[in-house]
């Protein structure tokens, strides 16, 4: 579910707005939902106090803030938990917003219109977009192994025997040390024998 809240209807101002500079359209389901007129800095997250306010338990109580910036809105993520995605990709900084944007807040999405929002047009894009809109990166487990090439796993089996091969010499000039010096000569051969060199 999610709630607009508007300013106090008491308020003599509210009767005189200026026309929305944009619209934040709520998709549910690939479908429109509701449309959020923006007129100036929007807070959207789970907390009452937001102006736009989502109840998704993946959504931060202060998620994200859309602010008016010369006639532009900029979208910024407010260190949410799960992060604010942009188009199918997460946002790091505070990033403009284009006509026709996606964006993604925890499992709930939006659409960013300059327009006011025509249902069948948005329908339409929404439908047309999953093809085109970049997805984001699959999560890889905390546990998971980088996954080799054939070359780099060739690299990493060939420095590992070179660092067992001289821990071998190594050793066996240790052991040479402490057995005499007539044995140390025969350190190569004792290689030699089990195959190292």
């Amino acid at each position: 579910m999610v709630r607009y809240i508007a300013g106090n209807g008491d308020d003599p101002s509210t009767l005189h707005e200026p026309a929305p500079k944009a619209y934040l359209v709520l998709l549910v389901k690939g479908r429109v939902g509701q449309s959020f007129p923006l007129r100036g800095e929007i807070h959207l997250g789970r907390d009452r106090s937001n102006t736009v306010v989502v109840s998704d338990q993946k959504v931060s109580r202060h998620h994200a803030s859309l602010t008016l910036v010369d006639d532009i809105f900029i979208l910024n993520d407010k260190g949410s938990a799960n992060g604010t995605y942009l188009n199918g990709a997460l946002i790091t900084q505070p990033i403009r917003l284009k006509d026709k944007d996606h964006i993604k807040i925890g499992d709930t999405h939006f659409f960013f219109s300059t327009t006011p929002p025509d249902p069948e047009a948005i329908n339409h894009i929404v439908i047309a977009a999953p093809a085109s809109a970049p997805q984001p990166p699959p999560q890889e487990s905390s546990f998971a192994m980088p996954a080799l090439n054939n070359r780099s796993t060739w690299m990493l089996v060939g420095c590992l025997g070179l660092i067992i091969v001289g821990l071998l010499l190594v050793l066996a000039v240790i052991i040479g040390l402490f057995l005499g010096q007539g044995q140390v000569a025969a350190v190569p051969e004792i290689l030699w024998l089990v195959g190292l060199i």
